[in-house]
């Protein structure tokens, strides 16, 4: 579900950029999509021993990021399978 007014800017961490552009092409664009809609997403949980990281479920991946409310930011800082 879209915020309305709350619009942040997304930015990914040099590893979560690795972890993108290592993806094969139809996962990778699957993902973009995804990363662009957090712009406007209202955060839907956070891991449970770290109440200050949020978690974008993708499918089978998981985009893990910290909310800065104050600059309106959202950091992606881990791109992954949660299947280890």
């Amino acid at each position: 579900m879209a915020s309305g007014d709350q619009k942040f800017e997304v930015f990914l961490s040099d590893d979560a950029l690795a972890a993108l552009n290592g993806l094969d092409k139809p996962l990778r664009e699957r993902v973009k999509k995804r990363l662009e809609a957090l712009a406007m997403l209202r955060p839907a949980r956070t891991l449970k021993k770290h109440p200050d990281v949020w978690v974008l479920e993708i499918g089978d991946y998981r985009a893990l990021y910290l909310i800065n409310k104050v600059a309106k930011t959202r950091t992606v800082f881990f791109i992954g399978s949660h299947k280890g």
